[in-house]
């Protein structure tokens, strides 16, 4: 068979730059275009970047013979997992997009330093896939949830391919899942609820609301930032998490307890416009203010606020041991106390979960059982 001949190369200056240029196959008469882009955008010295696309562009019969065989079993690896990450931008929330990008920036790096970016994308097998979950489980320190989730990410990602006839099998759907420690977060004790709702009500009128919604009505640390006044509807007892907002993309409407609803028609919440966020952020002087606003605050700002009251407490004396108590303790800890006051169905309701299993991941057992510390001995009666 004759040599290929590489002709007609130019440099491509787009929003990425690229090498386009044509194949003349002298045994057969075909000509293939083909456009590169020769890791080029990894050049940040846009003078380096300019003289080595300019000797690409001379010498393009050097740097491309191999690669007209690759051509024709479809997109590379590289282009298809953009491709995937850019349809899942497409999410309406912030942390679902950020997800995809956050699993794709390690996986491209390495694949490039395995010479994997060109591999067409239907050559990539449940063997790359093994190396690739190796590397994870192997050389970093990532707790078995966070490990989970980007195997999620993974076949969600290779899902997309597939419905696009990119790929016929998703590698990563045999890999087994790694082993999840158990929760760093725990419960608190009775003293420790006391002490931090008090001290929250007394000096922090936002993060004490957010008890009282993590506590009674199970809301997320997530869902409280997107919350709006007008989810409330004191009138009924209720507020509402909506459907674009909720984990499961599913309308929940929470009951406020007749108990604490005096915590929120003290005529504050009437203040505010019904579009503006309850967590909202305003600015003032270089400094972040947690206050109603129509721009949602960043989710970790209550977490390290929350943080930051637990310290003052501890260095205080109030409290011995503010391990594993974080924000989102709030709601295990209101769970695992209700589950028992009002029963695991009206938990599970409240909670918006769809069966109780998934209620049980929320709920932290006791040491000591009450109801059994107190069972009459019936053996023999």
């Amino acid at each position: 068979m004759a040599k290929k001949i590489f002709a007609r190369a130019r440099l491509v200056k787009s929003g990425r730059w690229y090498i386009d240029f044509t194949t003349f196959d002298a045994s057969t008469g075909t000509e293939t275009r083909q456009r590169r882009d020769f890791d080029l955008n990894e050049i940040k010295d846009l003078k380096v970047r300019q003289a080595v696309a300019d000797r690409i562009v001379r010498n393009i019969e050097l740097f491309a013979a191999e690669k007209p065989a690759n051509v024709a079993k479809g997109p590379s690896l590289r282009e298809s997992i953009e491709l995937a990450v850019s349809i899942k931008q497409k999410l309406p929330r912030r942390s679902s997009r950020q997800r995809y990008n956050t699993i794709s920036k390690p996986f491209l790096a390495w694949a490039k330093r395995l010479n994997y970016l060109d591999l067409p994308v239907s050559d990539f097998t449940r063997k790359h896939a093994v190396a690739y979950w190796d590397h994870l489980t192997t050389k970093k320190q990532y707790r078995g949830k966070t490990l989970n989730n980007y195997l999620d990410a993974f076949r969600t990602v290779w899902n997309v391919l597939q419905d696009r006839e990119m790929v016929k099998e998703n590698p990563w759907e045999r890999i087994k899942p790694a082993r999840e420690e158990e929760k760093t977060r725990r419960v608190s004790t009775p003293d420790e609820r006391r002490i931090v709702a008090t001290a929250a009500m007394q000096s922090d009128y936002w993060l004490f609301r957010g008890i009282l919604l993590q506590f009674y009505c199970y809301i997320r640390p997530v869902e409280l930032t997107r919350l709006r006044f007008k989810d409330f509807d004191f009138a009924k007892g209720t507020v509402t998490i909506q459907e674009a907002d909720a984990k499961q993309y599913r309308r929940v409407v929470k009951t406020i307890p007749k108990s604490i609803l005096g915590y929120f028609v003290d005529g504050r919440f009437e203040r505010y416009s019904a579009n503006y966020f309850m967590f909202g952020w305003k600015e003032l002087d270089g400094v972040e203010y947690m206050e109603p606003s129509t721009r949602a605050i960043n989710e970790m700002r209550p977490y390290k606020r929350h943080q930051k009251l637990l310290q003052r407490l501890k260095e205080a004396g109030q409290l011995r041991d503010i391990a594993g108590l974080t924000w989102y303790s709030w709601k295990d800890t209101g769970i695992s106390l209700h589950a028992r006051k009002t029963g695991p169905v009206a938990t599970k309701e409240q909670a918006g979960h769809r069966n109780l299993a998934i209620t049980s991941i929320y709920y932290h057992s006791a040491e000591i059982n009450p109801e059994y510390q107190g069972l009459e001995n019936d053996l023999m009666s």
